[in-house]
């Protein structure tokens, strides 16, 4: 086997190694009774993305459920919009039989995504604090939920330090940990291959118009073994999604969107390997995501590809267009396929996609095998 054809064989053998594995490591069952819970969460629409479905089983199983917001959900408490998400989030909750009581927020002011945090050395050692003493007073072996790894939002960054320092303080090792993920840019086929297939879906022309914005599902975590999902219960699911819909100021339609499908878990063995896990490694920053080996592989299989589709369309095309005549044809298509790829609106993987239909519509015509 020769170099090119070592280079055109071998990636996609190894991602459908990668593939393979990914299928092999499906969601397991969170079988059992559910336990007690502590859900927590930087902002108010959190809690029901993370663990929603959690929490309405574990009420109706007779279990204690407390959710707990970091944050106002604004940049002060006394401003409207943090009201109106306080009112929310108590209507929301007590409507799936969470009492208002149990309803926490500590208050801290909320952050862009991207943001440099505000907060204080002293803010950061009060809320720890206070986690600390809704863990303590948890019964033994309750479930607490916390963001997963490699959040987007650096609310939800820090709010999963916190918890995990006030787990390490206490030393309870009877409380199960469980990261759920909401949004993030890490792009791993092993991972999240539904992700990562509705990333390079949406940069196909075609397709595109099938994952706006609000449609890929944006959930997925970025390292760590199997996750854990709830048994199927179309009704359990329906009633998470009438959860997320109570948040109206954060337009409970389209949480449902990007979040109704689904949750996922992940355990945390101990404080400290959760800790170690941010950032998440073995990724590189790439077009606008952290992508891990895999999709960098899938991104030059992509690539192979369609130069290939289009070395193989402009090789038929040739022949039917007259030589003079596809010499000129063939790459001034190629060239118009290069000024839409480099427009500066589109993402890489689209950019990849036309690239590559140019470079195989340009071998096929200067006639490379």
């Amino acid at each position: 086997m020769n170099l090119l054809a070592a280079a055109l064989v071998l990636p996609p053998l190894a991602l459908l190694a990668v593939a393979a594995r990914a299928l092999l490591r499906r969601p397991r069952v969170l079988a059992g009774e559910p336990k007690p819970a502590l859900i927590l969460a930087a902002h108010q629409d959190d809690c029901a993305i993370l663990a929603g479905a959690y929490g309405i089983r574990a009420v109706k199983a007779g279990r204690r459920v407390q959710v707990a917001y970091l944050t106002c959900g604004a940049p002060s408490p006394e401003l409207p919009r943090a009201v109106t998400r306080k009112a929310e989030s108590l209507a929301a909750w007590a409507k799936v039989g969470v009492p208002n009581d149990d309803v926490l927020f500590f208050g801290l002011p909320e952050h862009d995504v991207s943001a440099v945090s505000t907060w204080t050395q002293a803010d950061r050692d009060r809320a720890r604090g206070w986690l600390a003493g809704l863990m303590r007073a948890l019964p033994r072996d309750a479930a607490v939920f916390v963001p997963a790894a490699g959040e987007a939002h650096v609310d939800h960054r820090a709010l999963r330090r916190l918890a995990l320092e006030a787990w390490r303080e206490l030393q309870r090792g009877d409380l199960l940990f469980l990261e759920g993920p909401e949004y993030n840019d890490y792009l791993s086929l092993l991972q999240s291959p539904a992700k990562v297939g509705a990333v390079f879906a949406a940069a196909v022309p075609v397709l595109w118009r099938l994952f706006r914005r609000d449609s890929p599902p944006w959930t997925g975590f970025a390292q760590g073994g199997a996750c854990w999902a709830l048994p199927p219960d179309a009704a359990l699911m329906e009633e998470r999604r009438g959860l997320l819909r109570g948040f109206v100021s954060e337009n409970g339609d389209l949480l449902v969107r990007l979040f109704g499908r689904y949750e996922r878990y992940r355990p945390i063995a101990e404080p400290a390997a959760g800790l170690a896990e941010e950032p998440p490694r073995g990724y590189v920053s790439l077009g606008g995501h952290h992508r891990g080996f895999s999709a960098l592989l899938l991104l030059l299989v992509w690539a192979e590809a369609v130069a290939s589709v289009a070395w193989a369309a402009s090789s038929i095309a040739l022949p039917r267009l007259g030589t003079g005549a596809g010499r000129v044809v063939i790459p001034a298509a190629a060239l118009g396929a290069v000024a839409f790829g480099a427009r500066r609106r589109l993402k890489m993987d689209s950019r990849v996609l036309y690239f590559a239909l140019a470079l195989g519509a340009l071998a096929a015509a200067v006639g490379v095998p």
